[in-house]
């Protein structure tokens, strides 16, 4: 027994530390908990000054127009935001020192001396006809459509319709708590119905007058009604505002609002029909409330039987002088938002965060497979299943930077390196004045020589005469924009280039003197002064709530970054063979030899041919879907297309003539022809004798800064992500498009499926058609109008289209339902509105993050913030050109060619092959559209079908077949970029690693840090040096996820199309997610628009597709699961927070 004694002894100490440290650690965590507690209470704080400070804002602006009922509305709004914003602080003061804040009473107010004047609220004088109410409670996103309601006939003075004030509180159990204020007992509960909605009437006259009427006292000293001696409730706010000019006067009451509670005879329960998560079903005790709120504190209050409580709200603000006013509100019908509260949560790493569906943490999208493991709970969907989703961190608002202005390199911006050293030429102005009167010279001999080769029969002949891949290629690619400049603004940019050159070739000047000094010497002071462009007038529209069609005065200093048809952005100067105009060559090369058929660069089909004909087999990727390919191409028609140049009569210009390259000093050779040689050996084009490939360089543009130089390409849509390929690039198309009626867009009748599961409501339409731009070979279908000439390409393309004109569409008559008496104009302006800010929100929120990268989308700030409320952002600079860059439309973004497939794949709703196409014989050929069900098989297969891996292979339908109709060959993609980037002038690929900030290689094993070893013996092989790799090929040649990064492309892509997001998102003043503008969207709208996914497109305007993976660009998985078009994992952006929206003056 002794030795167990002593063992027991022993023990001891040991046993009563396991109990200390687990006593210990039990403290630990509830501080923890207190800590986190504290954080979300000074989180929450911070959103609501900012939607305080947005309130004042709406509220100054209302005053200004006298719209006093809008004014009653947002002081509502104002006053629930102080109400939340004194409970928040009494909850600190609870975290902080353990009890409830001591609260003045009444009588002790009025001891203190402080007697207020009061405004009482004074009603109809009528007894309030108690009817009864219908309630309706969903755990699921309602439809627009259908619209649920809760009727009420309270008398409320503050009911808003925009800015619904979200109530956050920690989730708890019941729990009985008293407050020292009002001595009455409260219940927190937690609602579990994340989504209800409130419908209700104003009554009619409502009049705010001043009075001083001594009350009746209750027990106690309180006050009660000289109304049947009802009890009053006082509740006290604070006034908390920006620039409070009256913080050193005394605050008084100003008014007492009376609101009666809509409390039955018998307090009235609600049992919620769908259990959360096994709990038993919660009690509801109901007081008026902003529905689709979270938990909410609901006051039970003593009353005698048949009574009906007053609650008498003391608002405390600044002093105003004594005004009597009233202000009569006719019986209006409210639609309150929907403003759903993520539940919190805590992320892997430990950190506090909010549980999402997937798709609304896709910045994330790196740690997918690591937020998967930590599933938190959305709720219970209509079905009764459970909805998981995963914890997302939180991402407040950005840092505001305090000091000089950052660099723009630290927000993801490249900078222009300096100018070298050059020899300043001195021109006079009399021999600037000679160079621009030659230039007019040399504009009129070119006509007078393309008038001549045309008469000579060598021309593209038109396609309805004799289809080929290269009139398809330059008439649907030359198309000037409907109602456009563009043909009258490359006439005057070919003005600057002639005079240019004749500078150059007098002059003896060196190409750097051409690219560096000649832009030092001004046009404006001589004959062709007037094709500088010009700037447009902004002054005058500061206010404007909505973008104008051409993109013009976005930028109110300088109107014409990023609007039609101004020249591209320029990083590196170009670098030309003269130094002005003539396409790239070879360092060491002159324009002699150059004339002579020999620049020092390997030829681009022998580039194409070699460096992507080296694999002969598809490599698909196992990640991602078809619709990354097909988002990516539907951005870059929003983003950029540059006109190529067409010959007398715009008739198409032919460069090879008897299948042979037409030599430079042929007089039938145009002055803008630049073909591609084949070679005799060609592995394809060779078995059909071919030597020559059409090639037209681009068409000039005026240089920016009205000076002499190089030349510059133009842009002749909107530079801005801005829906131009859905409302057109200026007035006279967008207006061509719409049907002026409910602010719709033409649609003509589709082909819906047969075998759809319940019959469909109507006719969601197909894009309108235009016999005029081709038809089938029966002449029956027509090819598709949309705000892109380039929309019918190839299929997918225009379903992509037809998809977003029926998504603005939609969301035109969810907005005129909830706001009948907008015309036309509202209607169309703020649906494109909404529209615009879902295109950017997917493209930064789901596919830039696979792009670059979640680590870059961090770094520059690129992510749209994930938050518990709807904050703005404020990164805004008006100093930045937002418009695309010559290396992004030209080079970089053309990487998406490698995503490409053969075939067109469209899939039946039983997941079999329905639509099998191949791409080069339905290339402006959109007829399959037409076929029933078409739309929603095509759905199916951009959610299905595989794209291509990013690598340097690309699909022969596109380096042999391009565009080839039913003729045997084509063109070459891959040769048609690396030809178009020495046209521009597109610096070399190992110049572009420099200004990147990446070790410029100087031999070829540098490569090896981006590059695998066969590709470089591959480019070794092409190229005389590694200092000549063009920029497409040498980025197609890099591995992605450089680093250790999730980006799908190597660093120099990533570089180059990082800067321009970034320019297109600090550059735009109408940008979603930016405050502070008249364009700026409210905070519910906005929390709204975060939920705006490309699979939520799909399921909302396809046909009958039930079916969706939440990610669509991820091939569907077990962490990417299909799920119903109605799940929760799919959010549906609310239209009903834009209920009572004001529109803007368009």
């Amino acid at each position: 027994m002794a030795p167990h004694l002593s063992l027991v002894s022993m023990l001891k100490p040991a046993i009563l530390l396991l109990l200390l440290t687990a006593v210990m650690s039990q403290k630990r965590l509830s501080f923890e908990e207190q800590l986190v507690q504290q954080q979300n209470v000074q989180l929450e704080q911070q959103e609501l000054q900012a939607q305080l400070q947005d309130l004042a804002r709406r509220i100054q602006s209302s005053k200004d127009v006298r719209d006093e009922e809008r004014v009653v509305l947002l002081q509502g709004a104002r006053d629930k935001l102080l109400s939340r914003m004194q409970e928040l602080q009494d909850d600190l003061h609870f975290l902080l020192h353990g009890t409830k804040p001591t609260k003045r009473r009444p009588e002790e107010e009025t001891q203190s001396g402080r007697t207020p004047q009061q405004f009482t609220t004074a009603s109809n004088p009528q007894p309030p006809t108690q009817l009864p109410q219908q309630i309706t409670i969903t755990n699921s996103t309602p439809d627009e459509d259908d619209v649920q309601q809760v009727e009420d006939v309270q008398q409320l003075e503050d009911v808003q319709q925009i800015e619904d004030v979200q109530q956050k509180e920690e989730i708890v159990k019941p729990t009985p708590t008293i407050d020292d204020r009002s001595r009455q007992t409260q219940f927190q509960t937690q609602n579990r119905i994340p989504q209800v909605t409130s419908s209700t009437k104003i009554p009619p006259n409502v009049t705010a007058i001043p009075s001083n009427i001594p009350e009746p006292q209750g027990r106690n000293g309180s006050p009660q009604d000289h109304r049947r001696g009802r009890p009053r409730i006082r509740k006290q706010f604070t006034f908390f505002g920006e620039g409070n000019p009256f913080q050193n006067q005394p605050l008084t009451p100003q008014r007492i609002r009376e609101v009666i509670q809509s409390f039955s005879q018998v307090p009235q329960t609600f049992s919620q029909p769908i259990q959360s998560f096994g709990q038993a079903p919660q009690t509801f005790f109901q007081a008026f409330q902003s529905f689709g709120q979270p938990p909410q504190s609901f006051v039970q209050v003593p009353q005698s039987f048949g009574q009906t409580p007053i609650v008498e709200e003391v608002f405390i603000e600044p002093p105003r002088p004594a005004t009597t006013f009233e202000v009569v509100q006719q019986p209006v019908e409210i639609q309150v938002a929907v403003v759903s509260v993520p539940n919190p949560c805590s992320t892997t790493q430990g950190e506090p965060g909010f549980c999402r569906p997937l798709v609304q943490c896709l910045t994330f999208y790196a740690d997918v497979s690591s937020l998967s493991k930590t599933p938190c709970r959305l709720g219970i969907s209509s079905d009764g299943t459970e909805q998981l989703g995963v914890c997302c961190p939180r991402k407040g608002e950005p840092e505001q930077h305090q000091g000089p202005p950052l660099d723009r390199r630290d927000q993801g911006v490249l900078l222009p390196p300096p100018p070298p050293q050059v020899p300043i030429p001195p021109f006079t102005q009399q021999q600037l004045s000679e160079a621009a009167n030659k230039a007019l010279s040399k504009i009129q001999e070119r006509i007078k020589v393309t008038s001549f080769i045309l008469s000579q029969g060598v021309a593209i002949p038109p396609l309805d005469r004799a289809p080929s891949p290269a009139g398809r290629h330059q008439e649907r690619f030359f198309a000037f924009t409907p109602g456009g400049t563009t043909a009258q603004t490359a006439e005057q940019g070919q003005k600057g280039v002639e005079a240019s050159v004749t500078l150059v070739e007098e002059f003896n000047l060196t190409p750097a003197q051409g690219t560096f000094a000649l832009p030092t010497f001004s046009i404006l002071n001589t004959i062709i002064g007037d094709s500088c462009p010009r700037r447009p007038q902004c002054s005058n529209l500061s206010s404007l709530k909505y973008r104008t069609a051409d993109g013009s005065c976005n930028n109110l200093r300088n109107g014409e970054w990023g609007s039609a048809n101004v020249a591209l952005q320029r990083i590196l100067p170009p670098k030309y063979g003269d130094g002005v105009n003539s396409p790239r060559i070879a360092d060491g090369f002159t324009q002699v030899q150059a004339r002579n058929g020999d620049d020092g660069l390997p030829g681009s089909r022998i580039v194409s041919s070699q460096f992507v004909g080296a694999s002969t087999h598809s490599h698909a990727s196992q990640e991602y879907t078809m619709s990354l390919m097909q988002w990516g191409q539907f951005l870059d028609h929003d983003l950029t297309h540059t006109p190529i140049s067409r010959g007398s009569n715009q008739a198409g210009i032919s460069c090879c003539r008897d299948r042979k390259v037409i030599p430079t000093t042929s007089n039938l050779r145009h002055p803008d022809c630049y073909p591609i040689s084949i070679p005799l050996g060609d592995p394809f084009f060779g078995r059909f004798r071919e030597e020559c490939m059409e090639f037209v360089r681009s068409l000039a543009a005026p240089r920016p800064q009205c000076n002499f130089g190089p030349r510059e390409q133009m842009n002749q849509i909107t530079g801005y992500l801005d829906g131009s390929n859905v409302y057109g690039s200026n007035l006279e198309t967008q207006r061509a498009l719409r049907e002026l009626s409910g602010g719709r867009l033409r649609i003509q009748r589709s082909n819906p499926p047969t075998d759809v599961t319940q019959p469909l409501p109507f006719d969601k339409g197909l894009l309108p058609g235009n016999a005029n731009e081709c038809t089938d070979d029966l002449e029956q279908k027509e090819c598709f109008v949309a705000g892109d000439t380039r929309v019918n390409e190839q299929p997918e393309l225009a379903l992509m289209h037809t998809l977003w004109v029926r998504e603005h569409n939609r969301v035109a008559g969810a907005l005129r339902r909830l706001n009948p008496n907008w015309s036309d104009e509202a209607l169309f302006q703020e649906a494109r509105r909404v529209v615009i800010a879902e295109i950017q929100h997917i493209t930064y929120n789901e596919f830039l993050p696979i792009i670059l990268g979640n680590a870059y989308m961090k770094r520059f700030e690129l992510i749209p913030l994930v938050t518990k409320g709807g904050n703005h952002t404020r990164l805004y600079d008006s100093e930045l050109n937002a418009g695309i860059t010559n290396v992004f439309a030209t080079a970089a973004f053309r990487f998406g060619h490698s995503l490409v497939q053969g075939n067109i794949l469209g899939f039946s709703k039983f997941g079999t092959v329905k639509q099998n196409l191949r791409l080069s014989k339905n290339q402006f050929s959109p007829f399959s559209l037409y076929e029933a069900g078409a739309v929603d098989d095509f759905v199916r297969g951009l959610s299905t079908q595989n794209c291509q891996r990013f690598d340097r292979w690309i699909t022969r339908e596109l380096t042999d077949h391009l565009f080839q109709g039913d003729l045997p060959f084509g063109l070459d993609l891959m040769a048609l970029n690396i030809q178009r980037g020495r046209d521009h002038g597109i610096a070399p690929y190992a110049d572009w690693r420099e200004v990147c900030g990446f070790k410029r290689p100087r031999v070829w094993e540098d490569l090896l840090e981006v590059m695998d070893r066969e590709t470089i013996e591959i480019l070794r092989g092409i190229y005389s040096s590694v200092g000549e790799i063009d920029l497409f090929v040498g980025g197609l040649g890099e591995r992605g996820g450089f680093g250790g990064s999730s980006s799908l492309l190597g660093p120099t892509f990533v570089c180059l199309i990082g800067d321009q997001f970034a320019r297109l998102r600090r550059g735009d003043r109408f940008y979603y997610e930016e405050g502070s503008q008249p364009s700026s969207f409210s905070q519910p709208q906005l929390e709204q628009l975060r939920k705006a996914s490309l699979a939520r497109i799909l399921c909302d305007n396809s046909d009958d597709v039930a079916t969706m993976q939440p990610l669509a660009f991820v091939k569907a998985s077990f962490l990417n699961q299909r799920v119903s078009c109605e799940s929760e994992s799919i959010p549906k952006v609310d239209l009903r927070a834009w209920a009572g929206e004001v529109p803007g003056v368009s």
